[in-house]
């Protein structure tokens, strides 16, 4: 699991690794908030898996995750932070659950499944209907790196899939640095994304997926958006 808070804003967010017994979480804040699968139902998945951030080229932002041992894809438009909805939900014949490796050009991402049977690509040519393309080339490639935007370098000689950690996280507002608050707990995260340019981060757990967002960021980007469009 991997988190990249490069595009943070850390006088305003601060996530850590362990939490703090007994601690009074507040409702609210001015600069952060957080919405969990218990206040935003489109978010609350049944044991996912994994998931995945992809842009189209009309910049759109869909967020794929990974369900039923890898046999569900959900999708959740969250090109607005603010108006996060359900985008479509497909059916995979995948062989087992599987982790996202790489984006792989535009339009299809490479993944790897835990059983060990090697990986396969996802084509989101079609996003309301992702498909699910397997090749005995790919059989038992364990581990690869791309060759450009149309090829891939796969061999047979790393672990299919490093063990999980999964660890326990609390979102602390420091705006207000005499008063830090505490606004959310979020047990046992398995995988987070970062979405750079509203400064949105998402954390996978086994209830489905906590959106911690920054309002500031957000209504920079948005004036960004409509200077480029006045352009």
């Amino acid at each position: 699991m991997t988190f990249n808070f490069k595009s943070f804003s850390f006088v305003a967010l601060v996530v850590l690794g362990s939490l703090t017994a007994n601690a009074v979480v507040v409702p609210h804040s001015k600069t952060i908030v957080v919405e969990t699968p218990e206040t935003h139902p489109v978010l609350a998945q049944a044991n996912p898996e994994a998931m995945y951030l992809h842009d189209t080229n009309d910049g759109q932002t869909l967020l794929y995750i990974e369900t039923a041992n890898g046999q569900k894809l959900t999708s959740l438009d969250v090109t607005d932070p603010s108006r996060i909805q359900r985008f479509a939900q497909s059916d995979l014949p995948a062989a087992s659950a599987y982790d996202f490796v790489r984006a792989l050009g535009d339009s299809s991402v490479l993944i790897r499944f835990r059983n060990g049977s090697g990986v396969a690509l996802i084509s989101f040519k079609h996003l309301k209907h992702p498909e699910l393309a397997s090749s005995s080339a790919l059989v038992n490639a364990e581990a690869s790196e791309p060759l450009g935007p149309t090829a891939l370098l796969v061999s047979s000689n790393e672990p299919a899939r490093p063990s999980a950690h999964m660890a326990s996280y609390r979102v602390v507002d420091t705006s207000m640095p005499m008063r830090t608050a505490q606004l959310s707990d979020i047990p046992e995260v398995r995988q987070s994304l970062t979405k750079s340019d509203t400064g949105t981060l998402f954390l996978l757990n086994g209830t489905g997926v906590t959106v911690v967002r920054q309002l500031q960021v957000e209504a920079e980007h948005q004036i960004e958006e409509d200077q480029n469009r006045g352009n």
